[in-house]
C-alpha cells in the first residue's frame, strides 16, 4: 500500500504541474517551430557541403568551355580550335591567333569525375595567381590561358540521343592523338617520372574514344620544339600530382606552372 500511495503521489504532482504550467505548453511548441526554422539554413548548408567539390569544379570548368554543340555538323567551336591547333603558324590569321592565342592548356573533362576536382584546385591557384608570387616568371609576358571540352556532351541527333565527342568529334583528331601517344612516349616528363606505368597506360586511351581519359590535359605550345606533335601539343597529364609529392590545391598549381615552362620534371636533365 505504501508503494501504490507513493506512486499515486507522483502522478498526483506530475497532474498538478502540466496543470499549473499549461501556459508554458504553448511556448515550447512556438519555440520549437521556431527552432527548426531558423535551423533549416545550417541544415541546408550542411547538405549542400556535401556537393560543393563537384559543383565548383564543374562551373569552374564551364567558365573555360568550348562547346561541342554542332560537332556532327563539323561546325562546333571544338572543331574551330582543333583546326586551329593543327594550323602551322603561317597558316593562322591574326584574328585566329587573337581569338585563341599561342599558348593554352586544353583540359578533357565531364561531369561527375573526382579526377577533374581535384585537379581544377591546381588550375584555379594557377589562374588566380598567374604573374604573382611563386607563380610569376621572370621575363613572363604570357597570358595564361585554357579552354575546356566535356566529353560527355549529348544532344539529339535524329531522335536519338548522342554522346558527341565520341560520335561525332573524335573521328575526327584520332590520328592526331595517335601521333601524341607516339611523342608522348619518349617525352621527358616520362623518362623522369618513378614509375610511368600509370601514365602510360592512360597514354593509351588518347586513341580510344570511349575508354578516353578524363580528365586529359593538354599543353599547346608549338613553339616548344623539344615534343613535336602535328596537333601542336608538348606536354600531356592525367592526374597531376602535387609537386615533390606534396597534396593540395598549391603542389598540384606548382605542376602545372613547371608543364607551362617545360621545367623541373618535364625538364631534360631533371634531379629528382
Amino acid at each position: 500500500m505504501v508503494v501504490l500511495r507513493a506512486i499515486g503521489g507522483f502522478f498526483v504532482k506530475i497532474g498538478r504541474w502540466i496543470k499549473e504550467t499549461a501556459w508554458i505548453q504553448p511556448l515550447l511548441i512556438v519555440g520549437g517551430i521556431f527552432a527548426i526554422i531558423f535551423s533549416i539554413p545550417y541544415i541546408s548548408n550542411w547538405v549542400s557541403s556535401w556537393f560543393s567539390d563537384a559543383d565548383a569544379a564543374t562551373n569552374f570548368y564551364k567558365g573555360y568551355k568550348v562547346s561541342l554543340d554542332g560537332a556532327d555538323k563539323n561546325d562546333s567551336d571544338a572543331d574551330a580550335l582543333f583546326s586551329y591547333m593543327a594550323k602551322s603558324d603561317s597558316e593562322k590569321t591574326d584574328a585566329e591567333k587573337k581569338k585563341w592565342g599561342e599558348k593554352f592548356y586544353v583540359v578533357f573533362v565531364q561531369e561527375e569525375c573526382a579526377g577533374c576536382e581535384t585537379i581544377y584546385k591546381g588550375f584555379d591557384v594557377l589562374d588566380s595567381n598567374w604573374h604573382k608570387g611563386e607563380f610569376a616568371k621572370e621575363g613572363q609576358t604570357e597570358k595564361f590561358e585554357m579552354y575546356t571540352i566535356f566529353i560527355d556532351t549529348e544532344d539529339e541527333i535524329d531522335n536519338t540521343t548522342e554522346n558527341l565527342f565520341q560520335k561525332y568529334f573524335f573521328d575526327r583528331v584520332d590520328y592526331l592523338f595517335e601521333d601524341i601517344i607516339g611523342v608522348m612516349q619518349e617525352s621527358n616528363y616520362v623518362k623522369n617520372l618513378s614509375s610511368s606505368t600509370s601514365y602510360l597506360n592512360d597514354l593509351q586511351t588518347l586513341d580510344d574514344s570511349v575508354n578516353f581519359a578524363s580528365p586529359t590535359v593538354f599543353l599547346y605550345d608549338p613553339a616548344y620544339e623539344n615534343n613535336s606533335t602535328q596537333l601542336g601539343v608538348s606536354e600531356v597529364l592525367f592526374t597531376v600530382p602535387g609537386k615533390n609529392n606534396e597534396s593540395g590545391s598549391y603542389p598540384i598549381a606548382r605542376t602545372l606552372f613547371d608543364c607551362w615552362y617545360h621545367q623541373d620534371i618535364f625538364a631534360e636533365g631533371y634531379n629528382a
